[in-house]
């Protein structure tokens, strides 16, 4: 029986099913060793829940996409779902065979135990309807295309359709993305699913998938007013700064002097004074950059290759430009003292003085704590003693958590 076939009859023989509803989601109770016993008895898919309490991507599943009547009915009816709490007694256990990390994950897993489909994270309704039709009646799991991928296949339509699958299994990287845009004609890159596709991937989960060398970069770059029709103009320029602030940073690593030069220049167009919010495509911000990119980039540079005149000069721009800023003050006192040694007492100095300006701006638990361990690295010991008990006590008085600088007292106190 083809595959096809196996999941078409496990549908049909569900609609049978007693246990169906059409309220919620119905988690099987009974021992994870009779599982799969279950499922060949009754013929059906096992789909595991992971999840843990106080999971909020967890509750957001089970108080929308759970409590969908279609998907309830379906879920019910095709498969037997089985829930697995990853931080107690049984989940815990049960874990120790998937060692599933991100929650909620959900497997899909045939009657001896082999993983068909996997999906991680929060779906709609509608979207989580729709992974399951995709297991149950055309066979579209990932395990399947995993199979298709290792034996050669490099269609395009498979690999974008790969992509956005493994995207939902929170297991893409970026060879297999730009093992799709490697099949696309240029003049066919400005269609809008390229486009939205360009989009969501350049970045993804935090990662850079498209290169500032690449030449998909610079279609991106050369064409954004194609993108702002279909995308938030803010949020492509953002996926556009992001990039490029990152490849000054690999050439800073690499002493590249040709190379920093070429993408703090194309930086400069997107160093507005404003911070970037990075935004998911569901939304979510996941990543901030601050202001003041290219004076910041400088800085790492020269101080990286050592040019003393050059990273005085810049700094000396720098803290004009955020001199009544206190975040940004703080922000650069805590690099500081984060990056600096100890024998680099100019730095010190002058993230002291940033500090101080940044309590006299705005006399916060924060920027009293930054100036209390910059007070230790520049060797007054007695004066970060004091400064840090001072911070405590406006911890206290904010109901703030007053961890690292109880970790500092300590520290003083001890000499350890």
């Amino acid at each position: 029986m083809t595959l096809r076939l196996f999941f078409l009859s496990i549908a049909i023989m569900a609609s049978t099913s007693g246990f169906a509803s059409d309220t919620t989601l119905i988690f099987r109770q009974l021992p994870y060793s009779k599982l799969f016993d279950t499922a060949k008895e009754e013929n059906k898919i096992v789909m595991l829940y992971f999840h843990f309490d106080g999971c909020g991507a967890c509750f957001q599943m089970e108080k929308t996409a759970f409590s969908a009547p279609e998907v309830a009915r379906f879920y019910n009816s095709n498969f037997i779902n089985f829930e697995v709490n990853t931080l107690k007694e049984k989940g815990i256990e049960v874990n120790k065979v998937y060692t599933i990390k991100m929650h909620p994950t959900f497997l899909f897993l045939d009657q001896s135990g082999n993983e068909l489909h996997r999906i991680v994270g929060v779906f709609s309704p509608e979207e989580f309807l729709e992974q399951a039709r995709h297991v149950i009646t055309n066979g579209k799991v990932l395990s399947d295309y995993k199979k298709q991928y290792a034996a050669g296949n490099r269609d395009s339509d498979f690999l974008f359709a790969y992509c956005y699958m493994l995207r939902d299994a929170f297991e893409l990287d970026s060879s297999i993305v730009m093992d799709y845009l490697n099949t696309v004609e240029p003049h066919d890159l400005s269609e809008e699913k390229n486009l939205k596709f360009i989009y969501e991937f350049c970045v993804h989960n935090s990662q850079t998938f498209i290169p500032f060398d690449s030449p998909y970069f610079s279609f991106l770059e050369q064409n954004k007013e194609k993108f702002y029709v279909y995308l938030k103009k803010d949020q492509v320029n953002a996926r556009i700064a992001r990039i490029i602030n990152e490849a000054c940073y690999i050439a800073i690593e690499h002493k590249d002097e040709p190379a920093f030069k070429k993408a703090i220049q194309a930086l400069e167009e997107y160093d507005t004074g404003e911070p970037y919010l990075f935004k998911e495509t569901d939304g979510r911000i996941t990543g901030i950059m601050g202001i003041h990119l290219v004076l910041q980039t400088a800085l790492a540079f020269y101080d990286q290759i050592g040019d003393t005149v050059n990273y005085n000069k810049t700094l000396e721009s720098y803290i004009a430009k955020i001199w009544n800023d206190e975040n940004s003050l703080n922000f650069y006192a805590w690099g500081v003292n984060s990056q600096a040694n100890a024998g680099e007492t100019n730095k010190v100095k002058m993230a002291i003085k940033c500090s101080i300006r940044s309590i006299e701006l705005n006399n916060s638990y924060a920027n009293n704590d930054t100036y209390a361990w910059l007070l230790y690295k520049s060797g007054a010991q007695q004066k970060a003693l004091t400064q840090a008990e001072k911070t405590i006590e406006i911890a206290k008085k904010n109901n703030e958590n007053y961890t690292e600088t109880q970790k500092l007292v300590d520290l003083i106190k001890t000499g350890k």
